[in-house]
């Protein structure tokens, strides 16, 4: 009797009230309506002590934080706020594509194996700069990104794990090289992936390469591993975090936990920047916001790459009246050397 009393409110409403029902409808449906932008305004800045525990690490008196920024999707919503609001950023989502065809969804896949990327980096630097040099095995070849170039009998997506060329496994990148060695421009090679636990074969035309990409096609690989490592670690990311602007301070982050002398020095360390598995510092975009956060985060300190990032964060400096000291950065070692002499400072 209750449901059926219900069931009949119900239906009354709809009929009495329906164009209030369709009008909020329809309002939805508009202002959440797709636009191909991003919206980025300043974030702040997390320690990443909580993003990461190393067995038996160190704890430093300082802290090391990775300054971050909010992003939006693009939608009508967004977009009409970030024009009222100051401080708001609309970026085009074609900046980050590598191919026009690449997906909202595929984008934010490689933005979440770019952290993966950065934290591996991040760990094999630390480690290694540590004297506890970590055991490489298991290979897994992901896609990072194709061009508009590429030729194929089937799709080949970012995420996307190559795990056969010519139906020879590989185990390693050499197998890779030597399977495409000699392969004539305008032949076909089959290539064999998996995606989502399942497998399938791709024949993919091979054309002209250039020194920047090994293959004789244009797809880009990144080749992840399991690491043995001692003392273990476990990385903490939240799932709505990606990219690799974190690369620079986890690596710092995890050197200090290894080591026992304690570079923050007490200081409280923000900063941004990719790391490349040689060491080197990458620029980043969004790095006013990332310094902002920094400022409003208190933080004494912010390591940013050489270059525009660096110009454009002295400049914001000079015209907001910062009060944090601004470091430029080409490598890891730069960042050591700086933090190494922080002690004299303080002294």
């Amino acid at each position: 009797m209750i449901f059926k009393k219900l069931f009949s409110y119900i239906m009354n409403f709809l009929r009495e009230d329906y164009k209030i029902i369709a009008f909020l409808l329809i309002f939805y449906l508009v202002i959440t309506f797709p636009l191909p932008y991003y919206v980025f305004t300043s974030g702040g800045i997390t320690d990443l002590s909580n993003r990461f525990e190393v067995e038996n690490g160190y704890v430093q008196k300082g802290s090391y934080n990775l300054s971050y920024v909010n992003q939006l999707n693009g939608n009508v919503l967004t977009y009409i706020i970030s024009c009222i609001m100051p401080g708001m950023e609309r970026v085009e989502i074609g900046n980050y594509q590598v191919n026009e065809n690449e997906s909202v969804e595929e984008l934010a896949v490689r933005d979440k194996l770019m952290l993966q990327m950065a934290n591996q980096n991040a760990v094999m630097i630390a480690y290694t700069k540590a004297g506890k040099e970590p055991k490489k095995s298991n290979l897994r070849l992901y896609v990072m990104a194709t061009e508009n170039t590429l030729d194929s009998d089937k799709d080949i997506k970012i995420g996307d794990i190559l795990t056969k060329i010519e139906d020879v496994k590989i185990e390693s990148v050499q197998d890779l090289l030597n399977a495409v060695e000699g392969a004539e421009v305008g032949t076909y090679l089959k290539v064999t992936f998996t995606r989502n636990d399942k497998e399938y074969d791709a024949n993919i035309k091979v054309i002209d390469t250039d020194s920047d990409n090994v293959l004789p096609f244009p797809v880009y690989l990144y080749s992840f591993y399991d690491l043995e490592l001692d003392p273990k670690i476990v990385f903490k990311f939240s799932s709505g975090e990606s990219g690799s602007s974190a690369g620079l301070m986890t690596t710092l982050a995890i050197y200090d936990t290894l080591i026992e002398e304690d570079l923050t020095n007490g200081y409280k360390i923000a900063g941004t920047g990719t790391i490349s598995s040689d060491g080197t510092v990458g620029e980043i975009g969004g790095v006013s916001y990332k310094l902002s956060g920094a400022v409003a985060g208190d933080a004494d300190i912010f390591l940013v790459p050489s270059g525009e990032n660096y110009e454009e964060c002295i400049k914001l400096k000079k015209e907001k009246g910062y009060d944090i000291e601004i470091v430029e950065i080409k490598t890891f070692d730069d960042a050591i050397e700086y933090l190494e002499n922080l002690k004299n400072k303080k002294e």
